[in-house]
């Protein structure tokens, strides 16, 4: 019964956590002595294609929430969870293959981390609905900064990148062994156990 209690649960917790893995969650760190972030993307798990540089095409992932911290400098450090995305300035799209500032495009995304207040991350000037260059920006509509070049006084050659930390459906593989091992169970529950037979 013991057995039985413990597949059942195996069962139940897959089937729980499999649908969150339908989204997937990529971490990125931004480093310039006007602006910094540590900021979390949510994606959808259904990719997009778009026009690339030139010919090419690249394939995108729609972002639905973004959390972490941010700090304009001369501004206190914010942090957030779960902000929503919102219309304005493009589609919101994630290249998670591409290096760099290339991940976000000119539209980039805009998400609103508290308040009225919304925050624009964006790459360089491919425009919209193709990915960036190695320039990234960012702008508000609180504190009116519009289209600013993220820069790093110390290196002013060399713009600050979005530098990537992505993190694996790691709900998908849980969900997967759960079930593979409540499957496992539910079969040996069947089989009688081995019996020692001792000859006289």
């Amino acid at each position: 019964m013991k057995k039985f209690s413990f597949a059942f649960f195996a069962l139940a917790a897959s089937l729980a956590i499999t649908p969150a893995a339908l989204a997937d969650s990529f971490n990125y760190t931004i480093t310039g002595t006007n602006f910094t972030a540590n900021v979390t993307f949510t994606t959808g798990n259904t990719a997009v294609s778009v026009p690339g540089p030139g010919s090419s095409t690249a394939s995108a992932y729609v972002i639905t929430n973004v959390s972490g911290t941010f700090d304009v400098t001369g501004n206190s450090s914010v942090s957030f969870t779960n902000a929503p995305v919102v219309g304005a300035g493009g589609a919101n799209l994630l290249y998670v293959g591409l290096p760099g500032n290339e991940v976000l495009d000119w539209g980039g995304v805009v998400f609103n981390p508290y308040g009225s207040y919304e925050l624009n991350l964006f790459g360089g000037a491919f425009g919209s609905g193709t990915p960036g260059n190695t320039s990234l920006y960012f702008a508000d509509n609180g504190s009116y900064h519009y289209n600013d070049p993220i820069v790093d006084t110390n290196n002013p050659g060399v713009p600050p990148v979005l530098t990537p930390a992505p993190e694996p459906g790691t709900l998908l593989l849980l969900g997967t062994g759960l079930l593979g091992l409540a499957f496992i169970v539910i079969r040996n529950a069947g089989k009688k156990p081995a019996q020692l037979v001792v000859s006289t």
